[in-house]
């Protein structure tokens, strides 16, 4: 029998016991109260009232008896649990290997407090050693009371620091940590600062730091907002970097080997192009690039500037690329000079069609156009949007919290040059279609102009592979509807298999007339062909005036038709 067993059996041997004697001397105890009752003399109510506290004594020796038998065998359980916690392989592994277990229970980007009180609460072992050791007590914030802050400092002598002034926290409680920190500052591994940068904290932030290899300034915009340079001392090249509104020395060597590269804001002392491709040539590792409302200080004097326009950026870990409100010769030269076969996400404003021809830069969104799924292309006039569903949404924030998304929302415009070419646009659209293998989720075509939006050839080309085909107020959707009724022109019918949702808004009675065409082709085809590949219509939505129309002349049969919210 196993020796828990044992102990168990025993043990309830032994309440039985004192139950059944228990039980006994109660019953006696009523017996002799009914005595009591019954009495008729004195003398026979004083021998009952005898016998029944004769009988509570017993009763009260048992459970007394009871009790502390009861705390004899916690005791025992207590001290059984004890030697079986011991015994547990937690317990007796090598404090090498306790500590690497503790680390990855505390990674120091996600550090809290309370998890490393609760670590500590479940044995004196494991107290002992996360007391004892600076790795387990890496982070200063400014949300911590004084007194949590010496806890920390008085535990981790030795270890690296992450020092975090974070925006919530007013301007006196950040300077009060950065003023404790700073007599620690050789320590720092990574400092956050989000808020305004006066000048005290400026003088703070730019102390000796030789092993800081994460900076995260984030000079926040407010009425007292102005931009901020700084110096940097000698160190260790940093891994991420996150600057806004703050400029820093960018022809110094700890710009070399980045991770993560996130610039916004810099209308002071932003890096020229030729220092940022020297920043970009020598991280070929880097793995998420962001580039907003960076300041081109040529862009009226291009000359100015000696730039190697030949040799490539090779980045063959970029996983994520965005670039918005850049200058015109900012933008173009990246996305022609940028080599990233391992891209997963492209976010860039305002593209100039002027690009949209090269090489390098049809491969750059490639391999990102291959991941998206339902990829959409909207059509304009003047500009060409392209991205997938959901967009990728990139957030302003520190690496730590960064999520890596996956897609793609690219917008071309055009440029200073003037309207771009039909060779440009059709260069886009072709790389935008050999890329995305299961067709087009949409095509959209905006209006928004004082004249009719005539679409271009070169968007009418996508619509076979579209499953949703939208032609908005504004736009004359002749051109789509006879593209719908006769294709390139041969007059097959349905030339867009794919097509499930239409969504039109016809203004003239010319545009009426080919709608009808195309439903009555539609209805006919639906008939010849039902047994083929060729998806069929699904929805149809046009204004309510044209719908009335339709649906007494029974031309909507088997559509859902709505007119559009």
């Amino acid at each position: 029998m196993a020796p828990d067993e044992d102990r168990e059996n025993v043990a309830k041997s032994s309440f039985d016991a004192q139950s059944t004697s228990r039980d006994m001397s109660l019953d006696a105890a009523r017996a002799c109260f009914t005595k009591l009752l019954d009495s008729r003399t004195p003398h026979d109510r004083q021998l009952a009232i005898e016998e029944i506290d004769k009988h509570v004594a017993i009763i009260e020796a048992s459970m007394q008896s009871e009790g502390d038998s009861a705390s004899t065998t916690q005791a025992k359980i207590t001290e059984l649990k004890v030697l079986r916690n011991a015994a547990l392989p937690i317990h007796t592994l090598p404090r090498e290997i306790l500590s690497c277990i503790f680390l990855v229970c505390l990674e120091p980007i996600t550090w809290r407090f309370k998890n490393i009180t609760r670590l500590m609460s479940v044995c004196a072992v494991w107290k002992e050693l996360l007391e004892n050791a600076s790795v387990f007590w890496p982070k200063l914030h400014s949300h911590y009371s004084p007194e949590m802050l010496e806890l920390i400092l008085s535990r981790n002598v030795s270890g690296p620091l992450r020092v975090i002034c974070s925006k919530k926290e007013d301007v006196p409680t950040k300077l009060s940590l950065l003023e404790r920190a700073t007599k620690h500052s050789t320590r720092w591994c990574s400092l956050a600062f989000e808020g305004l940068m006066c000048d005290v904290a400026k003088e703070y932030i730019q102390v000796d730091t030789p092993n800081l290899t994460e900076l995260y300034l984030f000079n926040s915009e407010g009425p007292w907002f102005h931009p901020v340079t700084l110096t940097l001392s000698e160190g260790k090249p940093f891994r991420h970097v996150v600057l806004h509104g703050v400029g820093i020395p960018w022809d110094t060597s700890r710009l070399r080997g980045l991770r993560s590269l996130q610039l916004s804001q810099m209308a002071s002392n932003p890096p020229s192009l030729s220092q940022l491709r020297t920043v970009l040539a020598s991280s070929p590792g880097l793995w998420y690039l962001r580039l907003s409302e960076v300041r081109d200080r040529y862009e009226y004097s291009p000359d100015a500037e000696s730039t190697d326009s030949s040799s490539m950026l090779f980045l063959p870990e970029l996983s994520s690329l965005v670039l918005q409100t850049l200058s015109e010769r900012f933008m173009s030269h990246l996305l022609t000079h940028i080599q990233a076969p391992a891209l997963r996400c492209l976010v860039a404003a305002d593209i100039p069609f002027s690009v949209a021809s090269d090489l390098t830069f049809n491969n750059l969104i490639a391999p990102a156009l291959r991941i998206s799924k339902g990829v959409s292309v909207s059509s304009s006039g003047a500009s060409i949007f392209i991205y997938s569903s959901p967009r990728p949404q990139i957030p302003r924030a520190w690496i730590d919290v960064l999520e890596e998304t996956v897609g793609i929302k690219i917008a071309m415009r055009r440029g200073a040059s003037g309207v771009a070419s039909k060779a440009d646009v059709q260069s886009i659209l072709n790389t935008v279609m050999a890329h995305t293998s299961s067709g087009l989720a949409a095509v959209f075509i905006l209006g928004r102009s004082p004249s009719p939006i005539i679409t271009p050839p070169e968007v009418l080309r996508l619509l076979p592979s579209a499953n949703l085909i939208v032609c908005e107020q504004g736009v004359d959707c002749q051109e789509v509807m006879r593209f719908l009724i006769t294709g390139d022109g041969e007059g097959f019918g349905l030339p867009c298999p794919q097509l499930e949702s239409l969504r039109l808004s016809p203004e003239e009675d010319s545009e009426v007339e080919l709608i009808r065409d195309f439903l009555r082709l539609h209805h006919k085809n639906a008939q010849e062909k039902a047994d083929t590949l060729v998806r069929p219509l699904k929805s149809l939505f046009l204004p309510q005036n044209i719908l009335d129309r339709l649906e007494a002349e029974r031309l909507l049969e088997g559509l859902e038709a709505r007119c559009p919210s």
